[in-house]
């Protein structure tokens, strides 16, 4: 059957808060989360969840045909394909968009914005068409932000599925809205910082993740209430593995005075003015940042906690975000990559336009981990375990030609190892299944043994300590006294700096 609901409201709208409002000092305006949705009636019942602190929100799909009025001299971007522009005699312009197969619709307008179009071709000649609505000041990134978005849609025609709307629309909001970096059904917001070299990966970075989750939030539609990581935890996973395809491995760099990015690593500062600190090219490994976050709580929670229980936004970020995106960085070291592409398109075909759970993402991993599920689940998805192996030893067995290397678990969390053994000719390697706290492997070699490391390739990301990782059989100082003498140099430079200042 069919209901026809009609309904007046008003809605004030604010000075910009969190994704809602006008920029403080500009006629810039960006409305979301501004009409009541649908909920979404699913096993037997209605979802209706409100709208949480540090969640995001779930809906049903539908269609929209939208109207919206605004002075005359204004420009207006919105979710969908726009079919009119009509001016009237009170110097107003009603912009109409309509779209199908979406679950929500944000728009923005603003007397200061500059529009530009673009396309992107699919590889069946039919076209997306890009739509960038872009601040003055930030004209001079137009084509880093559409060549990201390219660069997305293209990853995905490849690996994961097509994009299935005629419009892509790109909104740079000004800092003050606080709505960057956020997404809606064919429109994202973005940003870029006022220093912004090609080597820190801004505006790519985050123009590319919220591209992603046109995919997944967008059209696979899990719920973001009370599971955030199926759709952050994928996104971030995916925007970090086609940053580093097609812009490579990001370069360290801290903020001077806040704004401008130096290559680098910053030890100490003050009043954001650096005082120890290292200048120079230092790549960034994928997944450090998750790491940095992760090491804060390791064990706060787990990832298949409702997102919306969750105690705190710390909390609700490293379960929604970081760790999802290590554990998956792990499988794919693990399985290879192209197993985890396969995985994820996959769930991308079997769960588009559905609105799918945790249960229905690990039913499809199950399905190809060849009999690894139960571990991987146990430990990476259900708990909240720590990780950390270490080699204890290696040394001379009894038997002629023959080493023994002795392995400790001391985290809770157990992970399948590899473990290398590196002679003066070759590397040798064998397996360890990890479980017992403590395992004794031997090695038959005639070469010159070196030593031995335990998880060679760093499948497990989530090791906390790969210092312990490794044994080596003839130490070596040389490294520890170049650091110590250089910490000792910093240092001393700080203590003379601090006597100057009194």
């Amino acid at each position: 059957d069919t209901i026809k609901i009609n309904f007046k409201y008003s809605v004030a709208v604010p000075k910009a808060g969190k994704r809602l409002g006008y920029a403080k000092d500009r006629n810039f305006f960006f409305i979301s989360q501004w009409f009541p949705k649908a909920g979404v009636f699913q096993n037997g019942k209605w979802i209706c969840s409100p709208y949480y602190p540090f969640t995001n929100f779930y809906s049903d799909f539908g269609k929209y045909n939208v109207s919206i009025t605004v002075p005359g001299n204004y420009s207006v971007a919105a979710t969908g394909v726009q079919t009119s522009d009509i001016k009237n005699k009170y110097n107003k312009s009603t912009f109409k968009f309509i779209q199908e197969g979406v679950h929500d619709f944000a728009w923005m307008a603003s007397d200061d914005i500059v529009l530009h179009n673009a396309i992107y071709k699919r590889n069946d000649s039919s076209e997306i068409k890009i739509k960038l609505a872009i601040l003055p000041e930030d004209e001079k990134y137009q084509n880093r932000f559409i060549n990201a978005v390219k660069n997305a849609l293209r990853y995905f025609e490849n690996n994961i599925g097509i994009y299935p709307y005629h419009t892509i629309t790109v909104v740079d909001v000004p800092a003050a809205t606080q709505a960057g970096g956020m997404e809606y059904p064919t429109l994202i917001t973005t940003g870029a910082e006022l220093f912004s070299p090609v080597e820190t990966f801004q505006p790519e970075s985050v123009t590319i993740h919220e591209l992603v989750h046109q995919f997944f939030y967008g059209i696979v539609a899990n719920n973001e209430v009370y599971d955030a990581w199926l759709d952050e935890g994928l996104t971030s996973y995916l925007s970090s593995k086609i940053v580093e395809i097609y812009y490579g491995k990001g370069l360290l760099n801290f903020k001077f005075l806040r704004y401008y990015p130096v290559f680098g690593l910053n030890f100490l500062s003050y009043n954001e003015i650096p005082l120890v600190y290292t200048l120079g090219s230092f790549t960034l490994p994928r997944g450090a940042n998750m790491l940095r976050e992760y090491y804060q709580a390791p064990t706060i929670a787990s990832i298949l906690d409702t997102s919306y229980k969750l105690p705190n936004s710390i909390s609700y970020s490293i379960e929604a975000y970081s760790k999802p995106e290590l554990v998956l960085i792990s499988l794919e070291r693990f399985f290879g990559y192209r197993k985890m592409i396969k995985i994820l398109r996959e769930y991308y075909n079997q769960y588009k336009f559905k609105h799918p759970t945790s249960d229905d993402f690990l039913s499809v991993l199950r399905k190809n981990t060849n009999g690894d599920f139960e571990w991987i689940y146990e430990n990476l998805f259900k708990g909240s375990s720590t990780f950390d192996y270490k080699v204890k030893y290696v040394r001379p067995s009894d038997n002629e030609n023959e080493y023994e290397v002795l392995l400790e678990r001391s985290g809770d969390g157990i992970f399948k190892q590899d473990i290398a053994l590196y002679t003066d000719r070759d590397t040798i390697f064998k397996s360890w299944d990890g479980k017992e706290r403590w395992g004794k492997i031997i090695f038959k070699t005639k070469n010159i043994v070196k030593g031995a490391e335990i998880d060679p390739y760093k499948k497990n990301i989530l090791d906390l300590n790969y210092a312990n990782n490794s044994y080596i059989l003839n130490r070596q100082f040389g490294g520890s006294l170049r650091l110590s003498f250089r910490f000792l140099f910093w240092f001393q430079n700080l203590l003379l700096i601090l006597g100057s200042v009194s």
